[in-house]
């Protein structure tokens, strides 16, 4: 599943399905590629009330960190990633801005995840895993992620607080 756009609630949504598994009793994991663990947000707390396995593996917003500090915490984010997938414990793996994760060269100047690497991940899940839910969320899905992708949804933005000059508000933006 990929859940990308410019609108918010993309993490909101993978996160409400997240909720929908838990109450099936249905094991999840959730890897934040941008996060960093000293963020403050809401949902991690969240998480990790209900005892469900969550990481954030990000050095945080690229406009306010090292392009080095970014690389080295996607490239170990990824391995992570698939670490966990690979494990078959789980029955949904949210990879939270991992679409984001691939369009890094365009913001740092290197390819840290590259879609084929996704793309092999997917279709490993399809032929040894097809109970496994994989939600891929963050702003720029690549379209051949998208092609390969079961369900698609884009996020639009309308309005947002934002331009009124409202800043970022706790248990809405974070």
């Amino acid at each position: 599943m990929v859940i990308t756009g410019n609108g918010k609630g993309k993490t909101t949504s993978a996160l409400g399905m997240m909720l929908r598994c838990l109450g099936h009793n249905r094991q999840v994991c959730v890897i934040q590629f941008m996060k960093s663990a000293d963020s403050g947000y809401g949902e991690i707390e969240m998480m990790n009330r209900l005892g469900v396995e969550n990481y954030q593996a990000g050095a945080g917003c690229t406009w306010t960190v090292s392009a080095e500090a970014t690389i080295e915490t996607v490239e170990s984010a990824w391995q992570l990633a698939v670490e966990k997938v690979h494990s078959a414990q789980y029955d949904m793996v949210i990879l939270d801005e991992v679409n984001t994760a691939m369009q890094l060269p365009e913001r740092i100047g290197k390819q840290v995840i590259h879609p084929e690497q996704m793309i092999a991940l997917i279709q490993k899940v399809r032929m040894e895993q097809p109970h496994l839910h994989l939600v891929l969320t963050g702003r720029y899905a690549k379209p051949e992620i998208m092609e390969l992708a079961d369900l698609v949804s884009e996020i639009t933005s309308v309005k947002h607080p934002y331009q009124a000059g409202i800043p970022a508000q706790p248990g809405i933006e974070f």
